[in-house]
């Protein structure tokens, strides 16, 4: 045994010397595989497509599509690539309801034109050497070199689609199985639940009816319904096709006890505030989701599920279970912006989400810039005494020195603010303010009560960016109380409104408009103190104008305010590259003492251009904005940096 051992060991050290090249004593270096290049560049050409949506569809489909930019290694292989996109585009034409559809692919090479071969025969002709042992030489050469690197050649890939007829869905039902107790359930016609009986058999619909069945099951108390597939069966002369589905119900439930966890630091009354369910019900999973956003809508978890056990449970009885993940509640935040007529400024906040374990809010800002300091306190505590009504209690403390006055101050406000829907909310409250007011020419102070109400609509799709959509607001705030040491008493009306329009698709230009009313009726400007007249012109109103210089000025050029005001502004929004995107915007208003906007003297008109870079906070603003027809007071043009759209 030990001889043969050494006789295998001999033999393959000979085998391996003889591998290595062993005569020359050094070993060669191991052949090195590069990467295949790319030796077919091609174009797509798909032919045949029922509808432009299933050929974009295609589009985004195809291997052929998607690897295009990388090209073949050769035609056999984009032959291949070719074939077996045929099954994808199979596919998609069943989903549309194209049950005899018939795809086919040619992958052919595209000859050079005829003009540039004999221009280069000839080139080659021209320069190749007279003698003739030299020219042999010299296309030798030309052969040796033309093998040192890979030759490109384009190609087309042609995808022919017969889609022939789109079968009709001819009829439809449903079959449900597994239910407890009976009788059966009721279910109603398949087109009652989006199923297109009568029309072509697109997959997609089919799939939806069949989910919407499964939901009504579950809206019944069958909290574990399912569905269980299909059986078509396909008539291709009359191109119709009959489908039955299964539905599996299982066992009516009602639900059960509520259990919560997770959420350690929140109030479990709170969170069943939100409840609109409980023991007894029908076990209803819509009921369960609607809840569940609701608690994710607090702004206090990161996560939360809000479910059944996960198989069904013995008897007729299933818990609710409430998992949560809580977030931090307190956040601290910083902004900038700058205007060249306000100057450089800061904005420092702190944010307390839950303040007594109830998702009772506190928050605390400081505003400031050269002029203007304003400290904001704000308390609100949702869920007071009903659903969706909320407490809201601010104050504020205050010291302005602006072209139109002068103030310290400060307001002290409280008050409801209810949702009627998701869209609608009204508020109303108490307001006491007191300041001690400089207009330029006198020094007075004000104690001033009022009782605002108010009404906000907000139909767009986005707070800080919209895109489409509408809003509307007004408020309304009878005041009474001393001015300069008489009695005064006034009711203010402002009413905004703003409408945002697509004009793509994805929402890159966006048009969008924006209008302002508003009116105090009573005696005498006189009797309004300066901080409660209305005023135009800025960064959120009149772009282009100083703040608050829209109307009338005094003989030192300072704005006076009025007693109404009437804005008008639209803006064309556009995407200039990548997350960087531009507007260009004309905006007018005008100021009146009268208690109606008056327009014998006209409007003042501004207009300018902005960019936007869309960062993951909000859009980040820069806008640059002239007055049209502006006054020897007006400045020359209007700088303004900030977070946000202008409207």
């Amino acid at each position: 045994m030990p001889f043969v051992s050494r006789l295998l060991r001999a033999l393959a050290a000979l085998g391996i010397a003889a591998l290595a090249g062993c005569g020359s004593g050094d070993f060669e270096e191991p052949v090195a595989f590069e990467a295949p290049e790319t030796l077919v560049t091609y174009e797509v050409v798909v032919e045949g497509a029922p509808s432009e949506e299933i050929a974009g569809l295609i589009e985004e489909s195809l291997l052929l599509y998607r690897r295009q930019e990388d090209g073949a290694q050769s035609l056999a292989f984009l032959r291949r690539r070719a074939e077996g996109d045929v099954a994808t585009i199979q596919k998609i034409l069943r989903a549309y309801g194209y049950y005899r559809a018939e795809v086919t692919t040619k992958v052919r090479a595209v000859e050079p034109p005829a003009e540039a071969t004999a221009a280069e025969a000839g080139e080659d002709a021209a320069a190749a050497p007279s003698d003739g042992a030299d020219h042999a030489a010299a296309e030798a050469g030309e052969g040796a070199a033309g093998t040192d690197g890979p030759i490109e050649s384009e190609a087309v890939a042609e995808v022919v689609i017969t889609p022939g007829p789109a079968f009709t869905l001819a009829r439809h039902d449903f079959a449900l199985s597994g239910f407890e107790p009976s009788p059966s359930p009721a279910l109603g016609p398949a087109a009652a639940y989006g199923s297109p009986v009568g029309a072509p058999a697109a997959a997609a619909a089919i799939v939806a009816a069949e989910s919407a069945v499964v939901a009504a099951m579950r809206e019944q108390g069958y909290g574990y319904a399912e569905a269980r597939g299909r059986d078509a069966v396909a008539d291709l002369e009359r191109a119709e096709i009959e489908i039955d589905s299964s539905v599996e119900t299982g066992r009516r439930y009602r639900l059960g006890a509520i259990s919560f966890s997770g959420a350690p630091n929140v109030s479990e009354e709170y969170l069943r505030t939100y409840l609109r369910f409980g023991p007894g019900d029908l076990a209803d999973r819509a009921l369960l989701s609607a809840y569940q956003r609701q608690l994710l809508g607090t702004g206090l978890f990161r996560s939360g599920i809000v479910s059944l056990p996960e198989t069904p449970p013995e008897g007729e009885v299933a818990p609710v279970t409430v998992q949560l993940e809580e977030r931090p509640f307190r956040s601290v935040s910083a902004g900038a912006r700058f205007s060249t007529d306000e100057g450089p400024g800061i904005r420092l906040g702190f944010q307390h989400r839950n303040l007594f374990g109830a998702n009772e809010r506190l928050d605390l800002t400081l505003d400031a810039s050269i002029d203007e300091q304003v400290f904001n306190s704000t308390y609100r505590k949702p869920q007071y005494l009903r659903d969706g009504q909320d407490f809201v209690a601010e104050a504020e403390a205050r010291r302005i020195e602006d072209d139109a006055f002068d103030e310290i101050g400060g307001t002290l406000t409280a008050g409801i603010q209810r949702k009627l829907s998701p869209r609608w909310t009204v508020g109303f409250g108490g307001l006491f303010e007191g300041s001690i007011i400089d207009d330029g020419e006198t020094e007075a102070t004000a104690y001033l009560f009022g009782i605002p109400l108010s009404a906000q609509y907000d139909g767009s799709d986005d707070l800080l960016n919209p895109t489409t959509g509408q809003r509307f607001g007004i408020e309304l705030i009878p005041f009474g109380g001393l001015f300069d040491g008489r009695g005064v008493g006034f009711l203010s009306v402002d009413a905004r409104a703003s409408l945002y329009r697509r004009l793509d698709e994805d929402g890159r230009w966006v048009a969008a408009a924006r209008t302002r009313l508003g009116a105090i009726p009573s005696g005498s400007l006189d009797d309004i103190p300066a901080t409660r007249r209305l005023y135009s012109g800025g960064s959120g109103s009149v772009r282009g104008f100083q703040e608050d210089f829209v109307g009338p000025l005094d003989e030192n050029n300072d704005p006076i305010g009025g007693r109404s005001v009437f804005e008008l502004g639209a803006e064309l929004r556009f995407p200039i590259v990548g997350d960087l995107g531009g507007v260009a915007f004309v905006e007018a208003g005008t100021v009146s003492t009268e208690i109606f906007p008056d327009f014998e003297e006209g409007m003042q008109v501004a207009a300018g251009a902005g960019v936007r870079y869309y960062s993951p906070i909000g859009p980040i603003r820069v806008d640059f904005g002239v007055p049209i027809n502006g006054r020897d007071a007006d400045d020359a043009f209007q700088f303004y940096i900030s977070i946000g759209q202008a409207f």
